[in-house]
């Protein structure tokens, strides 16, 4: 288990991100879900192929959260390997490179979001089959490497059910085992994290946090 750094979300994911397989984090606009894998690879100490699709990423932030938890900002920025593809077609070359660029020397993959450029593009060709290859691609590298690989996810208002729904529901539920919801609260820099899905903990159980220079915090702290 691959730990977050917050022991309420690590608890709510049974221990932390599960190596082996892959677990989707989704949710609105400034939930945490780029902050809390940024975190989860700033603390694993080892390399981290880290997929920017939306210019979410940010060096600045990286240093920051390394500086206020003593970490070298400089070492850490190294260990992040940084992926930036520009449209869909290039995002599938970018996941089937890291095929060839992962090892065990890696503590961690994120595709932040894997969503982005599917639904930019989506309005014109059916991309499901492609969306459902690279995810495929992603859990062979998370069996092969024994990592946790994380894919982000955006959500879309569903009119029929009335609610907000992750992109590509089906295809990214079918591949990823744990699924976490991150929501923001009306109390100022307050989230609640949701399980919806895992392989052996109970799903809604639910884990309270707080985004601060550090990072990601439990509320309580």
């Amino acid at each position: 288990m691959l730990s977050t750094g917050v022991k309420s979300i690590d608890e709510l994911l049974g221990g932390g991100f599960a190596e082996g397989l892959l677990t989707q984090i989704y949710g609105g606009f400034a939930s945490g879900k780029t902050t809390l894998a940024m975190q989860t690879g700033l603390l694993s100490g080892k390399k981290i192929a880290y997929v920017d699709t939306e210019g979410g990423f940010s060096p600045e932030r990286l240093r920051q959260m390394a500086e206020k938890r003593g970490l070298d900002p400089e070492e850490a920025l190294q260990r992040f390997i940084l992926f930036t593809p520009s449209d869909f077609k290039e995002q599938r070359r970018v996941i089937g490179s890291l095929k060839r660029v992962v090892d065990r020397s890696f503590s961690l993959v994120v595709v932040d979001s894997i969503t982005a450029h599917y639904r930019a593009e989506e309005q014109r060709r059916n991309l499901t089959n492609e969306l459902a290859k690279q995810l495929q691609v992603l859990l062979w590298i998370a069996r092969k490497n024994e990592v946790p690989v994380i894919v982000i996810n955006q959500v879309h208002f569903d009119s029929r059910a009335e609610r907000t729904k992750p992109v590509a529901e089906h295809t990214l539920g079918y591949r990823c085992k744990d699924i976490l919801r991150l929501d923001k609260l009306s109390t100022p820099g307050m989230r609640v994290a949701l399980l919806e899905r895992h392989r052996f903990r109970p799903e809604g159980l639910m884990a309270y946090f707080r985004i601060t220079e550090r990072g990601i915090e439990d509320a309580n702290e």
